[in-house]
């Protein structure tokens, strides 16, 4: 039982991150899209 909580412990700090990058990501295409309308 222990094990599985530390696994699911690690996966939400995983998941955080990895929303935390997608998020970036989506922040500079939306900026870069923003961009190539403008001109």
């Amino acid at each position: 039982m222990e094990n599985l909580i530390e696994t699911i412990e690690k996966f939400l700090a995983y998941s955080d991150e990895k929303l935390e990058e997608l998020a970036k990501e989506n922040q500079k295409l939306r900026e870069e899209n923003h961009q190539s309308t403008k001109n």
